[in-house]
C-alpha cells in the first residue's frame, strides 16, 4: 500500500488516501479510477499524468521526463502539488 496525498483545496477536507503500488503513471491512472472525481485534475483525455503538476515519491520531485519509468515502491507516499500561477 502506497499514501497519496492531494492538494486540501482539490479535497476540501479529506487529503490523504491509499493506493497501490507501481509504476507512476499506474499508480495515479487506478488512483483516478477508484476515486474518479479526482480523475480530471490528475489526468488528460488520453489518460496521460497531465504534466503542469508536480508530483513527488516521498521527497523526491518526479521530472515530467521520469514519469513514465518512475516506481513507487509500497509503503511511500506520493504527494500531488497543485500548479500556481506567478513566479
Amino acid at each position: 500500500m502506497v499514501k497519496i496525498i492531494l492538494p486540501a483545496g482539490w479535497t476540501m477536507g479529506r487529503t490523504e488516501f491509499e493506493g497501490s503500488e507501481g509504476l507512476l503513471p499506474d499508480v495515479i491512472r487506478q488512483f483516478a479510477q477508484d476515486n474518479p472525481i479526482y480523475g480530471p485534475r490528475l489526468l488528460g483525455p488520453n489518460s496521460e499524468l497531465l504534466t503542469y503538476i508536480n508530483v513527488c515519491i516521498d521527497d523526491d520531485l518526479i521530472m515530467r521526463n521520469e514519469r513514465a519509468s518512475a516506481t513507487v515502491p509500497a509503503g511511500s507516499t506520493v504527494v500531488i502539488t497543485a500548479p500556481m500561477a506567478g513566479g
